[in-house]
């Protein structure tokens, strides 16, 4: 198929026009998400959290908020600890082993959340449980297709972090 020069600028005006629009489509609101303030703690809640303090609380819900405005529930579904990356090796002269670049390890874990209604865009949201309170965390839905969305947050941190001691849990 050959084009002629208008329909191929035509097409090419089409594309322009559509990819401009596509982008404005799923530009964010920032005034709106810029009304959205965490407190220090709120903030700090999730520098002392582990994979240990959400295991227990896997079947529980999470209110979820945006701006002030409640979203409904999320069920916390799974607490998966990540699996820590090994250190890279530098490859040193002929002969020589190589050795672990120094650095600092990385720990964390995975949440996954599921919800009940529509999919939610990924955002950081105030999530509130009655025994964690209320902080911000980043979700991202996981794909398209079910009646019931799932979320996943993933959370890292320094492994020699003194905020890694697990919270008091209930007994």
């Amino acid at each position: 198929m050959s084009l002629s020069r208008r329909q191929f600028v035509y097409v090419a005006s089409l594309s322009t026009l559509a990819g401009a629009a596509s982008s404005s489509v799923f530009a964010q609101d920032q005034s709106e998400a810029a009304k959205e303030t965490y407190s220090e703690e709120a903030v700090a809640t999730l520098g002392r959290v582990s994979v240990h303090d959400f295991e227990w609380l896997i079947g529980e819900r999470f209110s979820i908020s945006l701006a002030g405005r409640s979203l409904g529930k999320l069920t916390l579904i799974a607490a998966t600890a990540t699996v820590p990356p090994k250190p890279p090796r530098i490859a040193r002269m002929v002969g020589e082993a190589s050795q672990p670049v120094p650095g600092r390890a990385l720990t964390g874990f995975s949440l996954r959340f599921q919800g009940a209604g529509g999919t939610l865009p990924q955002d950081t949201y105030t999530m509130r449980q009655a025994g964690l309170g209320s902080f911000p965390l980043f979700i991202v839905p996981e794909g398209p297709g079910s009646d019931r969305p799932t979320y996943t947050a993933i959370l890292t941190r320094f492994a020699d972090s003194a905020l890694n001691a697990p919270i008091a849990q209930p007994e």
